[in-house]
């Protein structure tokens, strides 16, 4: 995550990337299992302005990426 847009990039060896500017962002939606909420990981899924990123699994603080993208300037 920049200040101006959000990257997504999955795969080891074959490589698939979603970039999102941040103003284009609508919601991000946070799933977390209760051994998620424990140890502090979970799914994030961004919808934006006509597009969505597909789920993002296993984030670290997935709550804190949520708050990081709609304090960004």
């Amino acid at each position: 995550m920049t200040n101006h847009r959000l990257i997504c990039k999955n795969g080891l060896i074959s490589r698939h990337t979603v970039e999102m500017n941040l103003d284009k962002i609508e919601s991000v939606d946070v799933d977390q299992s209760a051994l998620g909420r424990i140890f502090g990981f979970g799914t994030v899924t961004i919808r934006g302005v006509g597009t969505t990123i597909d789920p993002i699994r296993g984030i670290a603080d997935p709550v804190g990426l949520r708050q990081a993208v709609f304090a960004a300037p």
